[in-house]
């Protein structure tokens, strides 16, 4: 009975990166740990996983099909416990001087794109992703499969209400960046190498009315195609580039 409780409460997550990744940051209860039989990266995966302490059940191609729900498993797919969402008043206390930037999404409900967010987040020096609980896709196992195992080890909030997080953070000493194509200024024009948060707007209307307008600043990434736009995981990995650059260069002219 209490296998059942325990299973009642968790997911499948599938993928080489996705998996190890969660048993590397041992942030998550992993229930069972499942390899295809004969799948041709499944050796060193072994090996890794056995060194970590868990147990390996070997299954056929299409029972790993079956358990992810998906034929993108790469061979491997593991029974884990609930995301673990991070605690938001938790971010704002932090007693980092300079934290890593925040990323705000705004309504982004494609789960390829949250993926790659969390992706460029976790190898730029994000600090934090911002989701709401209503009308955002949540970490679901094809979020976290495009998210290439870096959603293991990325603080990612869930918050009832966009703007109130907004106020929170401008209260707790951070500048508020929206980003939209026709900002008044452009990112590279902005000083970043303070606290610094950013808003991504959703896929179809980008930033809401009220979302925008709680924001300090709304800048834009310049641009010389004939395509308008940016999807929101191409502007965030751009505006996460500069922030880091612009970090690295003052640290350099301090030296």
């Amino acid at each position: 009975m209490k296998r059942k409780d325990l299973r009642s409460n968790s997911k499948v997550i599938y993928g080489v990166h996705p998996v190890l990744e969660t048993v590397r940051a041992g942030r998550r209860r992993v229930e069972e740990i499942y390899l295809a039989r004969g799948h041709s990266q499944a050796p060193d995966l072994v090996t890794q996983i056995q060194d970590a302490g868990f147990p390996v059940t070997q299954v056929s191609a299409n029972e790993i099909i079956s358990l992810a729900g998906s034929p993108h498993h790469q061979g491997v797919a593991a029974r884990v416990g609930a995301f673990p969402y991070a605690d938001f008043t938790e971010i704002l206390s932090s007693d980092e001087t300079v934290p890593g930037p925040i990323l705000i999404l705004d309504e982004v409900q494609d789960p390829g794109n949250l993926g790659n967010v969390i992706r460029s987040a976790e190898c730029l020096g994000a600090t934090a992703i911002v989701i709401a609980k209503d009308r955002s896709v949540p970490l679901t196992p094809a979020v976290e499969k495009a998210a290439a195992g870096a959603s293991a080890h990325m603080r990612i909030v869930r918050v009832v209400n966009l703007v109130r997080a907004i106020t929170q953070l401008k209260n707790s000493g951070f500048w508020v960046y929206g980003t939209h194509q026709h900002g008044r200024d452009t990112i590279y024009s902005a000083d970043l190498t303070g606290k610094t948060a950013f808003v991504l707007g959703s896929e179809g209307r980008g930033m809401r009315r009220l979302v925008r307008e709680t924001c300090d600043n709304v800048v834009s990434i310049p641009m010389v195609g004939h395509v308008e736009s940016l999807n929101v995981s191409q502007t965030a990995t751009i505006v996460l580039a500069e922030t880091l650059r612009q970090r690295l260069m003052k640290n350099v002219t301090k030296d």
